[in-house]
């Protein structure tokens, strides 16, 4: 082999110290950056599984946040709904209220129109009665008994259905 330029001793050498290296190397620096590229490996699988987990939490969150906001919306309107239907209610029973109060008025006022009617017919009536008297004394001239000139003329007045039972002739 020296005729090659191959020197056995060397060779066998170089041999030794590669393998050797290589043992060394295997153990100080192959073994160490497999532990570490598989640590690493771990870890940026444990990444990326919490990071899945993380994003599926916040799909759920999202979700439940959804429903959440479709659960108030719904009570908002069910609420607005009632509000709306309270308000209506309370229209309703304040239109009630004044319609009964408008007619209790206005039962109030017939009935003081037809007392004031009642009073001013009365009153209508006596002084018919107060002036017939009057005028009968001076066409006759002679002074009547007044008890029977007012029965006269109460009389008259009621057969003529002026004022004595509220209705008016021709009407």
């Amino acid at each position: 082999m020296e005729k090659l330029g191959i020197n056995l001793p060397w060779l066998l050498a170089y041999l030794v110290n590669f393998i050797l290296a290589l043992v060394l190397l295997r153990m100080l620096v192959y073994k160490p950056v497999l532990n570490m590229l598989e640590t690493r490996k771990k870890k940026i699988q444990e990444s990326l599984e919490y990071a899945d987990k993380v994003k599926a939490d916040a799909a759920n969150q999202q979700k439940e946040f959804d429903r959440r906001l479709d659960e108030a919306r719904r009570e908002a309107q069910s609420a607005a709904a009632s509000a709306q239907q309270a308000a209506e209610k309370e229209r309703q029973r304040i239109i009630a209220e004044a319609q009964e109060d408008a007619e209790k008025i206005r039962t109030a006022a017939r009935g003081e129109l037809e007392y004031e009617r009642k009073q001013m017919v009365s009153e209508l009536r006596h002084q018919v009665i107060e002036l017939s008297l009057i005028g009968a004394q001076r066409v006759i001239g002679a002074n009547l008994d007044e008890r029977k000139s007012r029965q006269l003329v109460e009389n008259f007045l009621n057969e003529a259905n002026f004022g004595g039972n509220g209705q008016k002739q021709g009407a």
